[in-house]
C-alpha cells in the first residue's frame, strides 16, 4: 500500500512537473518576411525603367586617388568607373529580384565619354528680383541639389568637343527626351543612376590613434545621386543623393601590415560598390530577410507531431492540432496552442489573426508565468511593427528618414 502511495505521489509531482515545463520548452524557426523599404512607392507604378546614367564615369582628379594614413596616391586606372557599372548591376540584379514591379526595363546608357556638363542653363533661369533685391530661381529644387553636386564636384572636361547642359526641370534629361522614354517603354516610374564616385583609404593603428587594439582600417566611402521621374506625369519625383560606407578592420601594428592583411584598393571598391547596390535596392522597395522567430514545443499527445510539421513548413497541419487544443482545461496547454497559432497565423500572412492569439494567449495566464508573458509581449511588439510595415508597403512616393 505504502509503495502504491509512493507511486501515485511520484505521478502527481511528474505530472505538475510536466505542466509547469509546458510553457518552457521552446524551439526557434527561421521565416522569411516581407519588410518595406525606406520609401513609400505608390500602387499605380506596375512597370519601371532603369537607366545607367552615370555622368562622372570619366577619370575624375577629384576622386582619382586613395589614401594611406595622411598620404595621398593618385591612381590612373579610373577604379570609380568599374565599380560605377558595378553597384548598379547589383541594384538591378536585386531590384530585378524583390518582384515588386510587374517589369523592370533596362534602356541603354548615354555615353559620356566625350561630352561635358554644364549648368549654364541652369545659371540662366535665375531671375533678379529688383523688388527684394534678391535672385529668385525657378529651377526645381530638386534639380538645384543635382546641380549643386556637378558644379562642387564633376571634372570639367574641357577638352571634350560635346556640351550637356543641365535641365532646369529635368537634369540631364529634357522634357522631350522623358517623354521618349515614357511613349517607347509604356513605363510608370523611372530609376536614373544619374553620378557615382568612391572615397577610399587605409589606416593604420597609429592614424587612427588605435594602439591598444592594433587594428588597421580601411574604409570606402561610395557616393551617389539618383533621379527619379514619372513617366505618367512626365515631371521628376525626387533626386536622391546618397552616402554609403563600408569597412574592413583586420590585426596590424603598422601600415606595412596593414597593406598586407586589408583588401588590395580594386577590390574593396569593388565588393563595397556591390554591397552598397544591394543596400540601396532595399532602400527602395519592399524586399524578403530571414528572421527568427520562436514556437513552443510539446512532448504531450498529437502535440508532439506538430514540431515535425514545424521543420516541414506544414504550418496548416499544425495549425489544425494547435487550435484544438486552444480550448484546453489546462491553462497551460491552451496558452501554447494559442501562441503557435499566432505563429501559424504570421506565416500565413493573416495579421490580424496572428495577434489576436498573441493577445488571447498572454491573457490566459496573465502574469502568472513571467517567462511566457515576456514571449507574449516581445511577439506582439513585433506583430504590431510587421502590420504597419505592411500597410506602408502600398502609399504614396515618398522618401522616409533613416
Amino acid at each position: 500500500m505504502l509503495r502504491f502511495v509512493n507511486v501515485l505521489y511520484f505521478l502527481m509531482c511528474f505530472a505538475l512537473l510536466q505542466s509547469c515545463n509546458t510553457l518552457y520548452s521552446t524551439r526557434m524557426t527561421k521565416l522569411e518576411i516581407l519588410v518595406p523599404g525606406k520609401v513609400k512607392m505608390p500602387p499605380e507604378y506596375k512597370k519601371a525603367v532603369i537607366r545607367y546614367n552615370n555622368c562622372n564615369v570619366a577619370l575624375n582628379p577629384n576622386f582619382s586617388f586613395y589614401a594611406e594614413d595622411e598620404i595621398k596616391i593618385n591612381d590612373t586606372a579610373n577604379t570609380d568607373s568599374i565599380a560605377s557599372k558595378i553597384y548598379f548591376r547589383s541594384f538591378a540584379g536585386h531590384l530585378k529580384n524583390q518582384q515588386f514591379f510587374d517589369s523592370i526595363v533596362e534602356i541603354e546608357p548615354f555615353d559620356y565619354s566625350n561630352t561635358r556638363l554644364s549648368n549654364l542653363r541652369v545659371r540662366l533661369f535665375n531671375t533678379y528680383d529688383s523688388v527684394n533685391t534678391a535672385t529668385k530661381s525657378t529651377i526645381n529644387p530638386e534639380i538645384q541639389n543635382f546641380a549643386k553636386l556637378i558644379s562642387s564636384f564633376s571634372f570639367p572636361g574641357e577638352d571634350k568637343p560635346n556640351t550637356k547642359f543641365i535641365d532646369p526641370d529635368f537634369g540631364l534629361y529634357t522634357r522631350e527626351e522623358i517623354k521618349q522614354i515614357a511613349d517607347s517603354t509604356g513605363a510608370d516610374l523611372l530609376f536614373s543612376f544619374d553620378w557615382f564616385a568612391a572615397v577610399d583609404g587605409i589606416y593604420s593603428p597609429k592614424y587612427l590613434k588605435n594602439n591598444y587594439s592594433h587594428s588597421a582600417k580601411e574604409i570606402v566611402k561610395i557616393i551617389v545621386c539618383w533621379n527619379f521621374y514619372d513617366l505618367n506625369k512626365l515631371e521628376i519625383n525626387y533626386s536622391h543623393i546618397k552616402m554609403d560606407t563600408i569597412s574592413w578592420i583586420r590585426p596590424a601594428y603598422n601600415l606595412r601590415e596593414a597593406r598586407k592583411v586589408l583588401p588590395n584598393r580594386p577590390e574593396a571598391n569593388y565588393v563595397a560598390a556591390d554591397i552598397a547596390g544591394k543596400e540601396f535596392a532595399e532602400f527602395m522597395v519592399p524586399h524578403w530577410v530571414e528572421v527568427d522567430r520562436m514556437y513552443y514545443k510539446s512532448g504531450r499527445g498529437e502535440l508532439k507531431r506538430t514540431d515535425g510539421m514545424v521543420k516541414q513548413n506544414q504550418w496548416l497541419e499544425a495549425a489544425a492540432i494547435w487550435k484544438k487544443h486552444t480550448s484546453h482545461k489546462n491553462k497551460a496547454i491552451a496558452a501554447l496552442s494559442m501562441y503557435n497559432m499566432a505563429l501559424a497565423c504570421e506565416t500565413l500572412g493573416e495579421m490580424d489573426a496572428a495577434l489576436d492569439w498573441a493577445i488571447k494567449s498572454f491573457y490566459v495566464i496573465k502574469n502568472k508565468n513571467d517567462f511566457h508573458s515576456e514571449n507574449c509581449k516581445d511577439y506582439i511588439r513585433i506583430l504590431s511593427i510587421r502590420k504597419h510595415d505592411i500597410n506602408n508597403i502600398e502609399s504614396s512616393f515618398e522618401f522616409l528618414e533613416n
